[in-house]
């Protein structure tokens, strides 16, 4: 008997973006920064390349799993919290869902408002400034409800 198996190549869709992250201590703005997002799709998992335009130090990988919905941020894994989402058609037309971290941590980062068409829209940090991110300066009029959803 013969058997013959074929691997077929993983499918691949790169998409690139720019964004702009806005850094906020309480409700001040501290700086803003350009960064350019790649997003390689690939059939098991998701990975979003935050590049910083001045500074490579603060470029970011993200790595997300559709099957199981994790998140990989840093070292760490967040899962979709079970609570209300958050939702701006300006954005996207999918919500963002509030991740946080699977094994939480006393200073750990987050929520992370994620979405796997947007990437990251904002990440919230107890002992450090909050981080938005955003594609255009006309989204600038919903920072306040992003900050909210951040900081609740």
């Amino acid at each position: 008997m013969l058997i013959s198996v074929s691997c077929s190549e993983s499918k691949k869709e790169t998409i690139t973006e720019n964004r702009t992250l806005y850094v906020f201590d309480l409700d001040s703005l501290e700086r803003t920064e350009n960064y350019k997002l790649t997003i390689e799709i690939r059939d098991t998992i998701t990975n979003y390349k935050y590049q910083n335009l001045t500074d490579e130090s603060k470029n970011m990988d993200v790595f997300y799993n559709p099957k199981t919905k994790i998140l990989k941020f840093a070292m760490w894994n967040y899962i979709p919290k079970n609570e209300a989402d958050f939702k701006e058609l300006s954005l996207s037309k999918t919500e963002f869902i509030n991740y946080v971290m699977q094994e939480p941590e006393t200073d750990g980062t987050g929520p992370i408002l994620f979405n796997p068409e947007y990437g990251i829209l904002g990440i919230g940090n107890v002992m450090a400034p909050n981080f938005i991110y955003l594609k255009n300066q006309s989204d600038l009029k919903i920072l306040d409800n992003i900050i909210d959803k951040l900081t609740k």
